[in-house]
């Protein structure tokens, strides 16, 4: 017998047995919190702290850390930085288990509705279900966002994982969890999950779809859906009104005009920023001395003063264009009457709740109040600025032909526009000196002219290339098909001859034993058979639908080969996606016979 002796020296730590001894933790467990507990008191915890004085790495130690929270050793806080951004996790670590109640929630925890009460409560709740304590578990939650919004970033993924089959079951403490609309939740649990395979369960509203197969959801869920879906749209209304009282008092509840920026002990309370209302100044002095919007903007440029845009640091991620100053920018700085001090507000409105687009508000409905917050510049002076730029007359819209409305400029990645109707060339150069965007100028005519000839020579290469992996296809096709009846001929082979197998045991011309190992390694060969055919057939079917693709891809090229230059000149946008205009010499094309053929073949699944 093996007799295991313990030398103590000094450094001791005293704690308590009770995690010690409890047969519910594993070692890995029992040990993390032990040595947590080692520490002084309020010593913070974090994974990566953790992770930094322990042999095991983040994800090891996060295991651990959820096993102590599911048994109730562990509460996590999230902290939240000055801009209210999540930023950290602190743990609370407790010498015996803190029981929590599933319908009054932790005594230790502020909001019961928080993310962390949320996840121990499905944690132990899968922990007590003998069919689910065992799967695998991935967590999605959404932070910050509303139920009534279902395009949420971690609910749009936890969707994708659902269409690819690899979630079986999703949990959530109560239905207004998962979505506060009635219409949307309804077809998500009788519809969608029902198609899709996979079980929901609501733990506080104690329902789960395993109960309700070839039923509707129930009386009593649908009726929770519905009370979830009035309580979002009384909240709305609620905001509304308190966000109306806050205009009415002339706060700002949306942006800060640049030049402004928020007051640091008022809440809705704007004060001058004394890095950005110089240049506001400035701007309005400009004009009323008579310099143009476009001169100003030049020179702001030059100067490499910030933009509205980077002073707030919004550009967004997806846009080409480098940010500047522009006669816009200006513009819309100059007709703003809140840099005299004057307040208005209430000038859009959503129509309903979950409303998209804002309509505008009658200037009659608008909340105005003067002298609610200080001036940049006088009454006198924003008059004199508005008489300097002649306000823009009332004209009413035409609509005119955008088809051409393709060419941007490579340097900027700004759209170009028309001069005189007779030329397309990039209005950013007229706000920096010396800028590449000076030699993006092209006559109308000339260009199209350019982009006629490329047309006629990609239609021809489209249809060569269309016409060789035509050829290729059915030459696979034809080698495809040919393996698959060599495939199917074996598989078909070791049945037989398992039957074989079986007749001459029966006939006692073979030991059992010989033919169970015959029978096995038959049967491991069907299996690999099984395999080749499964992926053989799936490259047919691929190769199937590449094969249609290019002969459609030929009837179209053929067609439009016949075509005089008169039609094809009717349909010369139709085929572009964007033309990026380098100088008078140099333009690339983007066709949109590429986006076609590449989503096409994403959804025969071939990747190119």
């Amino acid at each position: 017998m093996a007799v295991y002796r313990v030398n103590k020296n000094r450094g001791y730590t005293v704690m308590a047995n009770f995690h010690l001894r409890d047969k519910n933790l594993s070692l890995k467990a029992v040990g993390l919190l032990s040595k947590m507990l080692s520490f002084n008191d309020g010593w913070k915890f974090s994974t990566r702290g953790l992770s930094a004085i322990c042999k095991e790495g983040p994800d090891a130690i996060l295991s651990a850390l959820r096993e102590l929270e599911r048994h109730g050793y562990l509460i996590r806080h999230r902290q939240r930085d000055s801009k209210g951004r999540l930023s950290s996790t602190i743990f609370d670590i407790f010498e015996e288990p803190q029981p929590v109640s599933p319908d009054t929630g932790s005594p230790h925890m502020e909001n019961p509705d928080s993310i962390s009460s949320q996840r121990l409560l499905i944690n132990r709740h899968l922990d007590q279900n003998p069919m689910l304590c065992d799967l695998p578990r991935i967590e999605f939650f959404d932070d910050g966002f509303s139920g009534t919004n279902f395009e949420r970033p971690d609910f749009m993924r936890m969707i994708e994982y659902a269409k690819k089959g690899e979630i079986s079951c999703i949990v959530v403490k109560d239905l207004s969890r998962f979505g506060r609309d009635y219409l949307e939740v309804g077809d998500y649990l009788e519809h969608i999950f029902p198609f899709l395979g996979i079980r929901f369960k609501s733990i506080n509203d104690h329902y789960d779809s395993a109960k309700h197969e070839g039923k509707t959801i129930g009386m009593d869920i649908a009726f929770k859906n519905l009370i979830y879906d009035y309580y979002s749209k009384d909240l709305s209304k609620k905001v509304k009104s308190a966000m109306g009282m806050k205009q009415r008092e002339a706060k700002y509840v949306c942006c800060i005009p640049y030049g402004y920026k928020a007051h640091p002990t008022q809440k809705h309370q704007m004060v001058i920023d004394e890095k950005t209302a110089p240049v506001v100044r400035r701007i309005f002095l400009d004009v009323i001395a008579g310099k143009s919007c476009t001169q100003i903007a030049k020179e702001l440029n030059t100067e490499g003063i910030p933009t509205p845009a980077q002073q707030k640091a919004v550009i967004r991620k997806t846009s080409t264009k480098k940010p500047q100053w522009t006669h816009r920018t200006l513009l819309a700085m100059i007709e703003n009457i809140k840099y005299t001090g004057t307040m208005v507000n209430h000038t859009r409105e959503s129509r309903f709740i979950r409303d998209k687009n804002q309509r505008r508000v009658p200037k009659e409905e608008w909340y105005i109040r003067e002298n609610a917050h200080e001036a940049i510049v006088t009454q006198e002076e924003y008059d004199q600025a508005q008489d300097a730029i002649q306000r823009r007359r009332k004209t009413s819209r035409v609509s005119h032909d955008q088809t051409d409305r393709v060419y941007f400029c490579a340097h900027c990645g700004g759209k170009l526009e028309k001069a005189n109707g007779t030329v397309f060339a990039c209005p950013s150069h007229r706000y920096h000196d010396g800028s590449a965007c000076e030699s993006v100028r092209w006559r109308i005519a000339a260009l199209e002219e350019v982009v006629l000839e490329a047309l006629k020579g990609q239609i021809e290469i489209t249809r060569i290339e269309a016409s060789a992996a035509k050829q290729a296809a059915k030459s696979k096709g034809d080698s495809l098909q040919r393996q698959l009846s060599l495939l199917k001929a074996q598989y078909d082979a070791c049945g037989r001859e398992k039957f074989t197998m079986y007749e001459q045991y029966r006939e006692g011309k073979i030991t059992a034993d010989e033919y169970l190992a015959g029978k096995d390694e038959l049967t491991k060969k069907q299996a690999a058979l099984k395999e080749q055919l499964d992926e053989c057939e799936a490259q047919y079917k691929a190769n199937h639908q590449k094969s249609l693709v290019a002969s459609e891809q030929q009837q179209t090229a053929n067609r439009m080969t016949g075509l005089s230059d008169d039609k094809l000149r009717e349909h010369l946008y139709d085929a572009v996606e964007r033309i990026l205009v380098y100088d008078a010499e140099s333009i690339e094309i983007i066709w949109k016979f590429d986006d076609i053929e590449r989503d096409t073949e994403s959804q025969a699944g071939v990747t190119a």
